[in-house]
């Protein structure tokens, strides 16, 4: 086989399908009719074509018959969703009307004013024990008397308070 077999043969589908440029097809055209392999390759791939439009259009043919049910028709779900939505807006409402209601008043002390009204007790009640053992030292009568009026001052609502005005009197 000729160098020249081998270029024609790489052609020749496109050549049976018509694919190939007119300057292309004329050279293979003139291969062709001098070169018994090569024609003898174009006849067979001819004839695979032709087998494989006849297969082709039979398959497209039973294709067509081939009936596929309608599919069924699916049920509108917005009434479902509308619901669903409906419920999430009740729940939502109901849980910000509970925290209305349930909020402390304005009168009403909250966990962190309980917590700093505690630690205040505790403060001032360590004050006033404090100035209470620097009380046994006659020295320190003018400190301690400090001390006293800075728990009154400082933490005027504990009972250390209470106690620190008895003490200064």
């Amino acid at each position: 086989m000729e160098k020249s077999c081998e270029d024609i043969e790489q052609m020749l589908v496109d050549y049976a399908d018509g694919r190939l440029s007119p300057g292309e097809a004329n050279k293979v055209t003139e291969h062709v009719v001098q070169c018994e392999h090569c024609r003898m390759l174009l006849n067979g791939l001819q004839k695979s074509l032709e087998l494989a439009g006849v297969i082709w259009a039979d398959s497209l043919a039973e294709t067509e018959s081939i009936r596929i049910p309608a599919a069924k028709t699916r049920k509108n779900r917005w009434p479902r969703y509308a619901a669903i939505a409906a419920s999430i807006l009740v729940v939502a409402t109901a849980s910000v009307v509970w925290h209305t209601l349930t909020r402390p008043k304005g009168n009403e002390l909250t966990f962190a004013e309980i917590e700093r009204k505690i630690n205040e007790s505790g403060s001032a009640a360590r004050l006033l024990v404090a100035a209470e053992l620097l009380s046994d030292d006659p020295g320190a009568e003018t400190i301690v008397k400090q001390q006293y009026q800075y728990i009154v001052e400082t933490y005027p609502e504990t009972a250390a308070a209470a106690e620190a005005k008895l003490r200064i009197k």
